[in-house]
């Protein structure tokens, strides 16, 4: 079995072992529970000879699930590729920056992902503090107020007028970023467990530098001619201004999060600059050159020498940034999905402790996933900052929706030669069995009339397996699409219902407050005459 093999049966593995220890109700679905009961369970071998599972349910937690995670990193490795090969084409530059936190093995991964990517507001009794139209209120962390800080983003011009009647006005003053040409950054956060140190939550950014704007990040444009290259004396201002601010914020937050600013250990290659943070500057070797690449790469010609060193250093960023799902750590760290691996080495093929992968005991094992889930359900593990993709032509969001169209996406448009459709009830016995992987093993070998057989064999119905030439497997593929695509508009349709509604009712609270306020108001008036 080839690598590419081993993985898939690995994150498999991992996600059997979610759907009985995750809380999260969709992630205890994924894989398990059928899109279209009517239609059924598609299990086809693609023209490039594997197997391709079509009309599951799955989850779309990056965060969480082994098979999603890599198909949705994947699409989203794509994704930032292409916008760094364009930001360097033009002439722009690139930073990958590191950014982490100071921890230990006592350290609550809640409270240090709080402040670190900020979390919801509370009151003194713990309840979330809601805003006037009913959203939480969020407590910015580190990352937010670095990209919020005045000495980076800078001051617009104001004027305000004082007590005694004089007009104060205040120039706008630049701020680092405009020094930079800062355009815009995406973040990929990670986490992985020291036996050590404990849990070690940390962000990969890829920051586009050397752009001159119209109008800020968020709103503005590129001008055409705009793109420069940062002198080494701005870009180690900023770097400077980051470690410091980063580390300011931090120990504000919790002196126990405070990472250091400073390191003497030889040769470590902080570079004497400390932890906390890290930066590496990637810039174009041949700009014209990849320009052409760029928009002549259907002429079928070999990159240069020169542009090879440019898409690696493209592919490297975008891959270091996105794919913590490649990441393993180690006898002595491990990476939440190792968690999982784990507890299926241990608990599913009894395998000796000392062989399985990573470290921890079952019950110590469960307790960290659910630490992991309570500190992560909810957050964007990958955000591109406002206006960014439109400075590097490209649409798209970091919705969940999308990252779900990342994962259905690869399997529906993969062409078959071949393959069954299964009942619900069928494929029911084969989850029951955990025999999925038997069931791609003998599509793969074109033997689809076995199929039948294997779910008779597992106490399931042989006739409820239908044998399907690709050209109605294609039509099978088709009519499920419409199908779900219709619910899902009437999803989006219901979705639009109940936001109107929550804005009509969050408008009749506002009206009512007012009309008390009034009331208040007459009453008073009315008592002091």
């Amino acid at each position: 079995m080839d690598v590419a093999a081993r993985a898939a049966v690995r994150r498999w593995q991992g996600r059997k072992v979610l759907n009985r220890t995750s809380q999260i109700d969709a992630c205890r679905g994924c894989g398990r529970n059928v899109l279209d009961p009517d239609t059924g369970v598609i299990y086809g071998r693609s023209s490039r000879g594997y197997a391709v599972t079509i009309g599951l349910v799955r989850c779309g937690r990056i965060w969480f699930c082994p098979e999603c995670s890599a198909a949705i990193r994947r699409g989203r490795t794509e994704e930032l590729k292409t916008g760094a090969l364009r930001w360097l084409a033009a002439g722009g530059t690139l930073a990958a920056v590191v950014l982490t936190a100071r921890h230990n093995r006592t350290t609550e991964l809640p409270r240090l992902a709080g402040a670190l990517w900020g979390e919801p507001k509370r009151d003194a009794s713990g309840a979330v503090v809601l805003d006037r139209s009913g959203k939480p209120r969020r407590t910015p962390g580190a990352y937010q107020r670095m990209l919020t800080d005045p000495a980076f983003y800078g001051r617009p011009e104001s004027t305000r007028t004082r007590k005694d009647g004089t007009v104060y006005s205040r120039p706008a003053e630049d701020g680092i970023r405009h020094r930079i040409g800062y355009a815009g950054m995406v973040r990929a956060s990670e986490v992985t467990r020291s036996l050590e140190n404990g849990w070690h939550p940390h962000m990969n950014l890829l920051v586009f530098l050397g752009g001159t704007l119209d109008g800020t990040p968020a709103n503005g444009l590129v001008k055409p001619d705009g793109y420069f290259a940062p002198g080494d004396d701005v870009l180690e201002e900023w770097e400077d201004w980051l470690r410091a601010l980063w580390a300011r914020t931090l120990r504000k937050m919790d002196p126990a999060f405070e990472p250091s600013t400073d390191c003497d250990l030889p040769g470590c290659k902080c570079r004497g600059k400390g932890h906390g943070v890290m930066v590496q500057i990637i810039r174009s070797a041949d700009d014209a050159a990849l320009i052409e690449y760029l928009t002549k790469v259907q002429d079928g010609k070999p990159p240069t020498d020169s542009i090879r060193t440019d898409l690696d250093a493209a592919t490297g960023a975008a891959l270091e940034t996105v794919r913590a799902d490649n990441k393993t750590g180690g006898r002595k760290s491990i990476t939440p999905f190792q968690i999982l691996y784990r507890l299926w080495d241990l608990e599913v093929q009894g395998t000796d402790p000392r062989l399985a992968e990573g470290y921890g005991t079952p019950e110590q094992l469960r307790a960290w996933w659910s630490e992991y889930e309570d500190a992560f359900a909810g957050r964007r593990a990958i955000e591109w900052t406002r206006g960014l993709r439109r400075h590097v032509q490209l649409d798209g969001d970091d919705s969940e929706e999308r990252d779900l169209d990342y994962v259905y996406e690869g399997a529906a448009q993969e062409p078959l030669t071949g393959g069954v459709v299964m009942t619900s009830d069928a494929h029911g016995t084969v989850v029951g069995a955990g025999a999925e992987l038997e069931v791609q093993a003998v599509v793969v070998g074109e033997l689809y009339d076995s199929v039948g057989d294997l779910v008779g064999s597992l106490g399931g119905r042989a006739n409820h397996v239908r044998v399907l030439t690709a050209e109605q497997l294609a039509d099978v593929q088709e009519n499920l699409a419409a199908r779900v695509l219709a619910r899902q508009e009437d999803r989006k349709r219901q979705a639009r219902i109940a936001e109107f509604e929550a804005d009509q009712a969050a408008a009749e609270r506002k009206r009512r407050h007012f009309v008390g306020l009034v009331a208040q108001l007459v009453a008073a008036r009315k008592a002091a005459v």
